[in-house]
């Protein structure tokens, strides 16, 4: 990246990167929400324990935070650095479907899919793009950001699981990082995997089954190159399927 373009960056993040209050508001509800989902079952282990659920409570926020943060902190960086700001919004109906499940699964089933973005239009830090504004193209790769970013620190977590085996707290990081990502990548507004399908339903496919598959391998005991090359192969082979079954190419 040229030093100029790390300038500009840098002094737009110091500008802009700040979350507005309402987009903390919801960050808070979403972080609440999700930790009670993803700590459901762990209240006890046969009979409910409120000492023992508070804590596995608190450890899930700070766990759901980080996946938060880090998902929509790709976002806006990966938006600044083409002139977007993007804002970050509540969605009400995944949230009220990830609690339906979860009681209605006994804890079993996992939905974490809790908002979306909105792009806004910065055309004075626009200069040198694309002059008509937002296109597909920009809205998908700056949306990809936010899973690609869960993927990254499922695999970080994954090495330090390697250096702290058994580890409780790791494997949950693991679990809610990488199902972050499948779930914000389902091709349903307001979720980022819908601006990815319509812009390109070839790419979708290939980079869902690349994230499918880091959320299937990533959470088993197994090395961890083996994990990552195995989620690529995932995505392979989802592309393959997308070109000779629904489109026919060969």
């Amino acid at each position: 990246m040229p030093l100029y373009t790390i300038t500009d960056l840098k002094d737009k993040l110091k500008r802009y990167f700040m979350f507005s209050r309402e987009e903390i508001k919801n960050f808070i509800i979403i972080i609440l929400i999700l930790a009670f989902i993803v700590s459901f079952k762990d209240w006890g282990a046969k009979e409910f324990e409120l000492l023992v659920g508070l804590r596995n409570l608190f450890n899930a926020v700070l766990i759901v935070t980080l996946a938060v943060l880090a998902h929509a902190s790709a976002q806006r960086i990966a938006g600044l650095q083409v002139g977007i700001r993007v804002e970050h919004r509540l969605w009400w109906a995944g949230l009220l479907m990830g609690l339906v499940l979860i009681f209605v699964s006994r804890g079993n089933l996992w939905f974490l899919a809790p908002g979306g973005v909105i792009f806004h239009h910065m055309a004075v830090h626009r200069i040198g793009f694309f002059r008509y504004g937002i296109n597909t193209l920009t809205m998908s790769s700056v949306a990809l950001a936010g899973p690609l970013a869960n993927v990254a620190f499922a695999i970080l977590f994954k090495i330090l699981f390697v250096l702290l085996p058994n580890n409780v707290l790791i494997e949950k990081a693991i679990l809610v990082n990488v199902w972050f990502a499948v779930f914000n990548m389902l091709p349903i507004p307001p979720l980022d995997g819908n601006y990815v399908f319509f812009y390109s339903r070839g790419l979708y496919f290939l980079l869902f089954g690349a994230i499918l598959g880091a959320a299937l391998l990533l959470v088993l005991k197994i090395n961890i190159l083996v994990a990552i090359f195995g989620s690529l192969l995932f995505g392979l082979l989802f592309g393959v399927y997308y070109a000779k079954v629904l489109e026919g190419v060969f």
